[in-house]
């Protein structure tokens, strides 16, 4: 397939070409499908010339079905899963991602920003705001994108300043309040220079109603500014400098418990939270999971009420939810012509701040609460030497410098008094306890890399990558733990009012421990700590680790006559080792710190145009191993720990296919077969068992730090077998200067896991079906339409957690995504 004389499709799984069209101010009728340029192999190249399984979509196209943000973008691709969750976020390509949440791990599937590395979980966050377009890269990335995207890679372009003046403003205005307003204004500022500014502004009430505080959430408000500047300095050299800034402010969450199984011990939990429901709401205690949440840490208020023996203890988590997000991200891109080569120099900035308060029971019981914050900042400086293109063989050779602090703290308080009857010991000595726990990271990483294509002949090409890189990491931790309210043992020690009594320091814990030696006042406290919560003071500082790796790519294309390409690969990725940021042991334990994980992903693929060049159909068959899989397992306490606990194998096969079977109507569809299973997971986290079936899981070693059941030959989480993807977009002239458009998108997924303990009752999310559909009447020359966006019609609800959270882990979470939502869309453009 020649590189230099074919035309091929506009991109996208959600896409049209008629949006192009419109804007290009062309009818419809004579609407065409074009050649989609994307930078995959750091090259401008069309699509189909590209040897790699990937997904392109228009930054029109995200606009038209009112995306805001990740979740969003990856419902509409198969296989694909961006979630956000109470205490962090995740990203799985094929079945591979970053299980579990942990502040200290990056992400295997990774997120960039004009081709930088934004590999934190907290950087998903980004809006998907006045975007050029997305690629989706599937398969491991690691020689030209480089940094830790074993499971592959979702880069967002921006639009970039123009020579001509134009502009835009786009309202959203729909059910559950929510509100949207997008300006963009870009143009020439002098001769050589030209900028661009981006505003947007988003609103949303909420769509759940908690019945305890009367509040509906979530409730976001979310700002983000984007300013940048492009100057021709020379004729040979362009510069870009963008500077953007986003604060992301929600109230409450989505999650609570949808299966209450007292963790098959008997204690009365599920009976304790409906009444505390009933008395909190004056309703009978039941809450409907679809568009209702009973989650409060009320300080105990109500509990009193229901309970009496726990009215008036100090110490019981009180918190509301909230989440506060502050994100920086700046680049300056530089590319340089010398000769008939190209120099590209991206530097990338980003930082986040951060604090959530978030209610982990997810229930009217006030047991846990955690406040978590965390500081981040990277550098990155990229350098890149390409050669012309187009010749004999071409090469692109380049360095690669990673910086990075992380400054993370959570503070999680437990109503660990709710446990006196499962102790054996009255309430008025078993305390309210907390720990405060820390961890500060230095990373710093260096690359060198390179990527050459060799064509034996006009038709058959060989692509040769290798890249090689050093990291090393260092860290300290430190845990301490507390009276969350104070405690007085004065009565119950049978000392004078206020001489047992302590604060709720850590220091004031430690004179307790002291005080108190030997007597079960101390051991209640102690084993509390260590045996329910799994938590052990420590301080562990300035623990090193670095760590050096080979990445590699071999991929042969061949042509197949003038309008096919088949390719075959051969790749390898590495995500670095690290430390665990959510560490509960002692200071000797060899859980702290993790090893590297490392993937080999064979993959054929064949890309064709069909009919004329009416119809392009892609396909790809792979199969991806990942060793050392980088997990969090659960403890069987409150506990979650990172270790290299196992193997991954994803395979599969993915097509897609764009087709414009008449005039004014273009036919999308992206469709997944995989099969994502651990091939060694020995030691897997128990599944809770419940009261009718205690051995639920068979799990070893029950109610010991090494409980444990085997996992080998299950699925991996957000792997459905069948996942597809049907877009259709028809347009019509209405009169002589309007245009009718509609654009239905439907979306179907196979059952899967979303709970890292891969519980087939209570993590696991149904297959369902969704559908998405715009209604739109506008000019003929793109200036401005106005339209209806209906998401979810059939009012699916869909889980997003992987979270197994402490003392709740497999009781079931109901992460409650967006219900039927209905929107108006306005867009004015000059």
């Amino acid at each position: 397939m020649s590189r230099r004389t074919h035309t091929f499709f506009k991109p996208g799984i959600l896409s049209t070409a008629v949006a192009a069209a419109l804007i290009a101010g062309t009818d419809v009728a004579q609407a065409q499908l074009e050649e989609v340029i994307v930078t995959a192999t750091r090259r401008a190249e069309s699509m189909q010339d590209v040897a790699i399984s990937m997904l392109s979509t228009s930054g029109d196209d995200i606009k038209d079905l009112a995306v805001t943000r990740g979740e969003e973008f990856a419902a509409n691709i198969p296989a694909v899963t961006i979630s956000q969750s109470p205490i962090g976020n995740f990203i799985f390509i094929r079945g591979i991602g970053t299980s579990g949440v942990n502040q200290g791990i990056e992400l295997s599937t990774a997120m960039f920003h004009d081709g930088v590395y934004m590999g934190r979980s907290q950087l998903l966050r980004a809006p998907f705001m006045d975007l050029e377009r997305v690629e989706v890269l599937r398969g491991p990335q690691g020689i030209m994108f480089g940094k830790n995207t074993i499971g592959g890679a979702v880069h967002m372009i921006t639009a970039k300043p123009t020579d001509e003046l134009e502009g835009s403003i786009s309202a959203l205005y729909g059910n559950y309040g929510e509100q949207e307003l997008t300006g963009v204004l870009s143009g020439p500022i002098t001769d050589t220079l030209s900028g661009r500014i981006s505003v947007r502004g988003y609103k949303l009430d909420g769509y759940l109603d908690n019945i305890l505080t009367g509040n509906e959430g979530p409730e976001r408000d979310d700002q983000t500014v984007r300013a940048q500047l492009k100057w021709d300095a020379t004729e040979n050299l362009s510069i870009n400098a963008k500077w953007e800034s986003s604060d992301f402010e929600q109230v409450q969450q989505s999650t609570q418990l949808s299966v209450f199984d007292a963790f098959g011990t008997g204690i009365g939990f599920s009976g304790l939270n409906a009444a505390l429901v009933a008395v909190g709401s004056g309703g009978d205690g039941v809450e409907r999971l679809d568009d209702e949440r009973a989650v409060i840490n009320d300080g105990g208020v109500v509990l009193g009420q229901v309970a009496p023996g726990w009215a008036g203890l100090p110490g019981f988590p009180d918190k509301p939810e909230f989440s506060d997000n502050s994100m920086d991200v700046g680049t300056i891109t530089m590319d340089w012509a010398i000769g008939e080569h190209t120099v590209t120099s991206i530097t990338g900035y980003a930082a986040y701040d951060y604090q959530d308060i978030c209610d982990c029971d997810f229930a009217a019981v006030p047991l846990i609460q955690v406040d978590a914050t965390e500081d981040y900042e990277q550098f990155s400086q990229e350098i890149r030497l390409a050669s012309p293109g187009g010749e004999k063989f071409d090469y692109i050779v380049g360095l690669y410098y990673h910086q990075s602090d992380l400054d993370y703290r959570s503070v999680e308080g437990f109503g660990t008094s709710l446990a006196a009857g499962l102790l054996g010991a009255p309430e008025s000595i078993t305390p309210n306890l907390t720990r405060d726990y820390s961890m500060q990271q230095d990373q710093e990483m260096w690359a060198v890399f390179g990527s050459g294509t060799y064509s034996f002949t006009d038709e058959t090409r060989l692509k040769v990558g290798v890249r090689y890189f050093d990291e090393s990491k260092e860290a300290s931790h430190v845990l301490d733990t507390s009276f969350t309210g104070g405690w007085d043992y004065s009565a119950a020690a049978g000392l004078p009012p206020g001489a047992g009594s302590y604060g709720s320091t850590a220091a004031e814990y430690d004179r307790f421990l002291s005080d108190f030696a030997g007597t079960p006042f101390t051991a209640i406290s102690e084993g509390i700590l260590n045996g329910l919560l799994g938590t052990f003071e420590h301080n562990i500082q300035n623990r090193k680790r670095s760590e050096t790796d080979v990445n590699w790519e071999l991929t042969l294309e061949q042509d197949l006559g003038q309008n096919t390409m088949a390719y075959g690969t051969v790749s390898t990725g590495t995500k670095g080792g690290g430390f665990d940021a959510r560490f509960l042991r002692t200071n000797d334990d060899p859980n702290f710190e993790y090893e590297e994980e490392s993937a080999t992903n064979y993959e054929v693929g064949i890309k064709t145009s069909l009919l004329d060049g009416m119809m392009t159909l892609n396909a790809t068959a792979f199969f991806t191993t990942v060793e050392d899989y980088q997990v969090s397992i659960f403890d069987g306490a409150t506990a979650f720990f990172v270790q290299n606990a196992a193997e991954v194998e994803s395979k599969g096969i993915e097509v897609d296919l764009k087709w414009a079977p008449m005039d004014g109507l273009i036919v999308s569809f992206a469709g997944t077969y995989l099969q994502a299973e651990y091939s060694d997971f020995k030691n897997a986290p128990c599944w809770t068992p419940s009261t009718s079936d205690p051995g639920r899981g068979d799990c070893q070693n029950v109610g010991t730090a090494d409980a444990s059941r085997d996992a080998t030959g299950t699925a991996n989480t957000y792997s459905p077998e069948w996942a597809a993807n049907l877009n259709l977009d028809y347009g019509m002239p209405v009169g002589q200067s309007l245009i009718a458009r509609g654009v239905l998108n439907i979306n179907y997924s196979d059952d899967f896991f979303v709970a890292a303990d891969l519980d087939p009752i209570y993590g696991f999310q149904p297959a369902y079906t969704t559908y998405d559909l715009r209604l739109s009447l506008g000019a003929q020359d793109g200036m401005w339409d106005v339209a209806l966006v209906g998401k979810n019609l059939s009012d699916e609800l869909i889980s997003g957690n992987n979270d197994d959270q402490p003392l709740v882990n497999g009781n079931g979470f109901a992460q409650t995504n967006r219900l039927r939502s209905y929107a108006l869309q306005a867009t004015y453009r000059f």
